[in-house]
């Protein structure tokens, strides 16, 4: 999960490493609550095109907490049941200081994995897209999402974010600054709307390269089964954030 903060396919790939019975909810915690690095500087990019730079602290608490929620409700309870014994096994013996030769090892068979599959991806994906938005799909499903947004009181605008979030997630800032003034190009005028709008475009679904990477590792049914709970959990979590944020923050 923590690797996930840098890019989430080669914390994907590691996830063989947990137990089989282990390895869902890992892949699941990932998918939602590891702001990779295309995220987190898109996300911090637009509080600050906002005035509201502190709202980065809230949103990573928020991550964080909706993250435990998540993995609490949706991880089986024999699997919690497994961890939680094992958890209690560990003791400090079990702990060494990391070998640097091992760790420089581990770090450049990452490095190599992301350039394998991630790359190869990232390329097809920025192709691909090209031809979405010369055919006018994109537009299309913009204009189709559109009236959803007043559900998360944003406005219609925002809904570019939540698509091209899921394509890529430094699709947050494309879809809601303004790249040459450094302003904001949607209409967000409270900062539990920008909280809520980078929420939901960071969490709605995994970045599409994720997403290719889940269903090679763990076959169709789990990426589709995870992308529909991930898009209801995100959903819920978001219209929280919309309508009850002001109460705390």
């Amino acid at each position: 999960v923590v690797m996930g903060f840098g890019c989430n396919v080669p914390a994907v790939v590691s996830s063989r490493a947990c137990d089989q019975c282990g390895r869902g909810a890992c892949i699941s915690a990932i998918s939602f609550g590891a702001a990779c690095s295309y995220q987190l500087p898109a996300t911090f990019a637009v509080f600050a095109a906002a005035d509201c730079p502190q709202m980065g602290l809230v949103y990573l608490i928020l991550i964080a907490v909706t993250t435990l929620i998540y993995l609490r409700f949706t991880t089986p309870k024999h699997v919690r049941a497994v961890q939680k014994l094992k958890s209690s096994q560990l003791s400090v013996a079990s702990v060494s200081i990391p070998k640097w030769r091992i760790s420089l090892k581990d770090a450049f068979e990452e490095l190599q994995q992301f350039a394998m599959t991630a790359v190869p991806i990232f390329v097809a994906i920025c192709l691909i897209t090209g031809l979405l938005e010369w055919c006018g799909v994109l537009a299309y499903i913009t204009s189709a999402l559109t009236p959803l947004m007043a559900l998360f009181n944003l406005p219609g605008e925002a809904v570019t974010a939540v698509v091209l979030g899921s394509i890529r997630k430094d699709g947050i800032a494309v879809g809601l600054l303004n790249q040459e003034a450094g302003v904001l190009s949607v209409a967000l005028e409270t900062p539990i709307q920008v909280l809520t709008a980078v929420y939901l475009a960071g969490v709605f679904l995994p970045c599409i390269v994720t997403l290719v990477t889940i269903i090679r590792e763990m076959r169709w049914k789990f990426a589709l089964t995870l992308c529909l709970r991930q898009i209801l959990w995100a959903s819920g979590f978001s219209l929280c954030i919309a309508w009850g944020g002001s109460l705390f923050i």
